[in-house]
Formats: C-alpha cells, sequence, structure tokens
C-alpha cells in the first residue's frame, strides 16, 4: 500500500500490542538525485495505552532549480456564449529561492480574455506575468476567464488549444515541466462532474516521449440540499497506464490519496461541501482533481486509454463521471477539419477501394441501403485501401469521419 497526504502527516491507529510494523519513507523516484533519506524504523508495536509515538523522517536536500507550470480549467469544457473559467498553476519545485521569471500565456485563436489577475502585460497572442522571489516550495496562482464566441461563430466539437510556459532558470533540472498545453473540445451541455485529459482525446505518437505524462482533471459539484461532510472520489488506472507514476498536481481542498495497486483513492474528509449555487461552476459546492500519469512503456500508435472516475459524496452511491479517452495517433486534426480534397476512387468498385484526404481519416465505415453496418475500419492515417471483395453486388453508404466532421457518399459494389 502506498500512502500520500497532503498535510505530510500520516497516523496509524493500531489496537492490537502484538502487531508489528516496518516504517520507511521512499522519495519520489523522479526526485532521488536531489533529496534523500536514510532514516526507518523496524519492528515496531503499540503496546495498549501508549498514546501517540511520533517518527520522523529526515529529508536532506541538495541545491538545485526547477520550476513547473500548469494550465487547467475550473469551469469544464467550453461551451458556446459562456465564459470559461482557468487557473494557471506555476510553481518553484527546486530547493533555491528564484529571483525573477515570466509567464507567458498563448490564447487559442476563437477566445476572447475578459480577466487576467492584476500585474499581467497583454500582448497580441495572449499576455505575460512577470514574478518575483518564487520561494523554495512555493506555488502561485493566475485567474484567467475568457469568453466563447456564439454558434455559428464556432461549432460543438471545435478544439481551443491554451497554453503557458515559464522562463526556464540556469540549471534547471526538468525542462520538459516548464509549458504546458491543454486542448479542449466545445459542447452543448454542462456535466458538473466530469473526468478530461488535457490533451483533448488525442496524442500525436512521434511527439510523446517517456519523459511525458498524461493529465487528468477531476471535476466534482455538490447539487444537493445540504452540506457533503466527506467527498471520496475513486479511480482505477487503465491496464496501460503506470500507476507508480501517479502525481496529484493539485486539488480544491486538502485530501490524502491512497494507491493500492492500480486503485487510486482520493478522501476529502470533512470537507464540508455546501450545496452549489444555481448557475455558477466555481467555488462553493464545486471541488477538483488534478493528476498526471505515466503511460506504460511499450505504448503504441493506435492505442486508446480510457478512464472513469467515481465520487462519493458522503454515503450515497456513486456518481460515475464520463469516460475520458485518449488515443495515439499519427496526425492530429486542426480546427476546421474539411474534406475539400477527400478523394474516393473507383466507383464503380469491384475490389479495392482507395480513399485518401488532407487530414487524417479516423474511421470509415460502410452501410447497406437497409441500413446495416457491413465494414468499419480503423484509418488513422490520410490514406486506406478497403477490401471490399467480400461485400454483395448492390449500393452502399460510405462516411468518413476525420477529426469532428463526417463525409458520406453513395458507391455501387460490382
Amino acid at each position: 500500500m502506498h500512502h500520500t497526504a497532503a498535510n505530510q502527516l500520516l497516523y496509524l491507529f493500531e489496537t492490537n500490542p502484538a502487531t508489528s510494523y516496518d516504517l520507511s519513507f521512499t522519495v519520489n523516484s523522479a526526485y532521488s538525485s536531489y533529496y534523500s533519506t536514510s532514516a526507518s524504523y523496524n519492528d515496531i508495536t503499540v503496546a495498549s495505552g501508549s498514546g501517540i509515538t511520533t517518527f520522523y523522517f529526515p529529508i536532506t536536500v541538495l541545491p538545485y532549480a526547477d520550476i513547473s507550470i500548469h494550465l487547467y480549467t475550473t469551469s469544464g469544457s467550453p461551451r458556446p456564449g459562456f465564459i470559461s473559467h482557468y487557473n494557471i498553476y506555476y510553481k518553484n519545485n527546486g530547493s533555491i529561492p528564484l529571483a525573477a521569471g515570466t509567464v507567458t500565456f498563448t490564447k487559442s485563436d476563437a477566445q476572447t480574455i475578459t480577466f487576467v489577475s492584476a500585474g499581467s502585460v497583454a500582448t497580441a497572442a495572449g499576455f505575460t506575468y512577470d514574478f518575483v522571489n518564487l520561494l523554495p516550495g512555493e506555488g502561485r496562482n493566475i485567474s484567467v476567464q475568457m469568453q466563447n464566441p456564439t454558434i455559428p461563430t464556432i461549432a460543438l466539437g471545435d478544439f481551443f488549444t491554451n497554453s503557458v510556459s515559464v522562463t526556464i532558470p540556469a540549471g534547471d533540472v526538468d525542462p520538459n515541466n516548464n509549458a504546458y498545453s491543454l486542448t479542449q473540445v466545445v459542447v452543448g451541455s454542462y456535466d458538473p462532474n466530469d473526468k478530461a485529459e488535457s490533451h483533448g482525446g488525442k496524442i500525436l505518437y512521434s511527439g510523446f516521449t517517456a519523459d511525458d505524462y498524461l493529465t487528468y482533471t477531476i471535476r466534482f459539484e455538490n447539487t444537493g440540499t445540504a452540506s457533503a461532510i466527506n467527498v471520496r472520489v475513486e479511480d482505477v488506472l487503465d491496464a496501460k497506464l503506470d500507476e507508480t507514476s501517479v502525481r496529484t498536481i493539485s486539488a480544491s481542498h486538502a485530501y490524502t490519496l491512497d494507491r493500492v495497486g492500480n486503485n487510486l483513492t482520493w478522501k476529502f474528509d470533512g470537507i464540508d461541501l455546501p450545496p452549489s449555487l444555481p448557475d455558477t461552476t466555481t467555488g462553493d459546492g464545486h471541488g477538483y482533481i488534478i493528476f498526471e500519469v505515466k503511460p506504460k512503456p511499450g505504448y503504441a500508435l493506435g492505442d486508446v486509454i480510457s478512464n472513469t472516475a467515481d465520487i462519493y459524496f458522503d454515503f450515497n452511491p456513486p456518481i460515475v463521471t464520463n469516460t475520458a479517452t485518449t488515443e495515439f495517433v499519427n496526425t492530429l486534426s486542426t480546427d476546421g477539419v474539411t474534406f475539400d480534397h477527400f478523394k474516393f476512387s473507383p466507383n464503380p468498385v469491384t475490389s479495392i477501394l482507395t480513399v485518401s484526404n488532407d487530414f487524417s481519416i479516423d474511421t470509415v465505415e460502410i452501410t447497406s441501403l437497409l441500413g446495416q453496418k457491413v465494414l468499419i475500419e480503423n484509418v488513422n492515417n490520410l490514406s486506406a485501401k478497403l477490401d471490399l471483395s467480400s461485400l454483395a453486388t448492390g449500393v452502399y453508404f460510405v462516411k468518413a469521419i476525420a477529426g469532428n466532421q463526417v463525409k458520406t457518399f453513395k458507391i455501387i459494389k460490382e
């Protein structure tokens, strides 16, 4: 069993004086070069009525520089016409103060910034924010609000991508965490209890390395009529995810995280979460968890990673979030994907039908005139050759799916 406590304390309650414990502390492998500890306690027993005994695990901190930055939403997927709320979180993970630095925010083309925390300087692409004297272990937040256009300026299924970066201090030990990008899909409804992954459902396989993480955000909201005294969030990681790499980045309230194998449980005991106010997406009644996890070695093009969370309010049945699905693809579609240059041949076709497009085709489906799907092909490429030799002679509808758009055409099978 692995236990992580947000307040760096762990209480062990034992009533059997015959039970023996070995206690030790392990530094996260990602930081083992910068922190060290050797303390361990073996054969610990708890005598009846002995009260509380405290064991300390001194850590030696080596001097090093490391700053990280993340961008996450506090209002879920963007909706046409509504304001989207974001938070930039930058933190000095190193052991030496950072005298100064600059955060740069690059917004999506479609959204308009309506609010930023005081001190920002507007740019054509977004804004910059200068900070000073960021102490070791200190994290700071920048709030951003952006107006989403209405339909038809945007459409359901469009993607918004916002990104942040921070100046890299001299000798930074982990340059991979100095920039972050968040891709979201525009939706037409709002689910107050949901789960999303920061890549927007697709990851460019060639651009993903062993040092990169998947970043999940789980949001929850008390829509009841009384406060939730305790909240528990459970997540069973997909088998393709490396459970030993899990790191909680941020949470709305104090928590503890228990991990048993690939089962994660965040506990917000005593949170006393009040009912949310109508038509709000942040503040009272709302909470969130943001965590990172790496895929296991050997992930391949076409792999799909799915994850769902269960949210428990007090002793009520669980609220099940949507399933966040992420696929490794060879090309990423862009906003405004079209089929202007889509081609297919021959027609009529006797055996092989060739389809091609300027943007990656995700899937091709072939349906009979009676509405029966007779072939489904996962393409994930710019072109494909479909073997139709086994189909009976007749007329069929072919549906090509690329990004968020669909192209349907009719063929004759000879």
